[in-house]
């Protein structure tokens, strides 16, 4: 019924309407709203498009802080495993003093007594020389006024050089057990120093796991494009996350913090002397090619000549390689395996593992972590050559900065730190502040 009421209604408007046709203002109108109308829908499509995308950015970000979380405990459990080590070592780093100390005292209370022997024994055999010649020794035995008196007189010669037998004896044993002492505390020593070495190691290692620790956790909060306040807020969250994990006592986490910030600090004033040296040799080099380039075509010619003769004479340079792993990329532009950006790939890589040692000896001028190059050692060889070894295994460093290296010696381990991809060790050479070809040094 409804239905056709509203047929009737209609039909009548459009018989009592005059027919008129639509103006051209009135199709530019319709238009105009149907642009805006598509204009909105697309509006509308892109409010749509960034909230799906914000809800993604968010749902990725709890996945990311659980992950992350999770390896906030991971490697507060390695800091902390560090921690507890280095106050074993340092206690028996204490005792080993101790000991030293000990066998020192008991070294000086020896020579005293073996001194005061001494000078009765020298005593003795003055006296010898003076009046106890054969004939003295003869004339006693001779003056005996009977059997029994010439006994006793033979008794007494006998108790003399008996003691003074004894007393050479007890000498002799004495001076055996000074030299057992002495070695003891050498070796002693030794093991001090070499514990001292593991100790700083430890250090090292410490702060670039705090450091790999901080720079995990500002990463996730720069990729989410976080305002100061979040990202500070996140840092302390996750700070809070680590302390929770951590099994340590207040007061190791206070002697904790007190390594870190001593470390950081050194470390801080190798990098800055570090970046100063590159600094001069890069202001060095630039003076260098300026000179080279007012110069003659003739001297230009002259020193292409000498640069086209350096990678043979660097062959002989006395390098080994610092892995035993395969060589999986060169020297040179590539695109880049993370960014995809081509770039020049400043060193050769090694893949397959294992021990990384020094290419030549010489010493340590940088031992700690990077957000780029992960847990990394740099070596200065002298005369202005440098190496880099990048991307070992968290914790794997053996050498602290400052450190004498020998050639082969092991430095750290094959990892993935950093910006990597895979396991394996990124090896760079500098002359003079420049990275050049390691291959002309292999």
């Amino acid at each position: 019924m409804k239905k056709k009421l509203m047929t009737g209604i209609i039909a009548t408007l459009l018989f009592a309407s005059p027919i008129v046709m639509p103006t051209v203002t009135e199709a530019a109108s319709v238009q105009e709203l149907e642009d805006q109308k598509a204009e909105l829908e697309n509006k509308s499509s892109e409010l749509n498009s960034k909230i799906q995308s914000q809800e993604e950015t968010l749902n990725n970000l709890e996945s990311e802080k659980v992950n992350l979380e999770s390896e906030v405990e991971k490697l507060q459990t390695d800091i902390d495993a560090v921690v507890l080590d280095l106050k074993a070592q340092e206690q028996k780093l204490a005792d080993s003093k101790a000991k030293i100390e000990k066998l020192k005292a008991e070294i000086e209370k020896l020579k005293e007594l073996i001194a005061r022997r001494e000078e009765k024994l020298e005593h003795q055999a003055r006296s010898v020389q003076t009046d106890g010649s054969t004939s003295n020794m003869v004339d006693l035995v001779l003056s005996a006024d009977s059997l029994s008196d010439l006994i006793g007189r033979v008794g007494v010669v006998n108790q003399l050089v008996s003691a003074n037998k004894e007393i050479v004896t007890q000498q002799e044993n004495d001076k055996k057990e000074v030299e057992k002492n002495e070695e003891a505390a050498q070796e002693e020593k030794v093991a001090v120093e070499t514990l001292k070495a593991e100790i700083e190691v430890n250090k090292s290692n410490l702060v670039a796991q705090k450091a790999e620790l901080d720079d995990k956790i500002v990463q996730v909060a720069t990729k989410y494009d976080m305002t100061e306040s979040e990202k500070n807020e996140f840092v302390k969250a996750q700070a809070v996350v680590a302390t929770k994990t951590s099994v340590l006592s207040s007061e190791l986490q206070e002697e904790r913090q007190r390594i870190i910030a001593e470390e950081e600090k050194a470390q801080a004033a190798a990098k800055q002397a570090e970046a100063e040296a590159k600094a001069k040799a890069e202001e060095a080099e630039a003076a260098e090619t300026k000179q080279t380039t007012s110069s003659s075509n003739s001297s230009s010619q002259s020193n292409n000549s000498a640069q086209a003769s350096t990678p043979s004479s660097s062959n002989s340079s006395g390098f080994i390689h610092p892995s035993g792993g395969y060589q999986t990329s060169s020297y040179g532009y590539r695109i880049h395996p993370i960014t995809g950006v081509n770039k020049l790939h400043g060193g050769i890589d090694f893949g397959g593992g294992g021990p990384i040692v020094a290419a030549q000896s010489g010493t340590v001028v940088f031992s700690g972590y990077d957000s780029s190059w992960g847990y990394y050692v740099k070596i200065d060889h002298g005369n202005g050559l440098q190496t880099l070894y990048a991307h070992m295994v968290a914790g794997s460093l053996l050498v602290t900065s400052g450190q004498q290296v020998s050639q082969g010696q092991q430095i750290g381990t094959m990892g993935t730190t950093g910006s990597s991809t895979g396991v394996h060790l990124h090896f760079e050479v500098y002359v003079n502040g420049s990275r050049v070809d390691p291959a002309n040094y292999l």
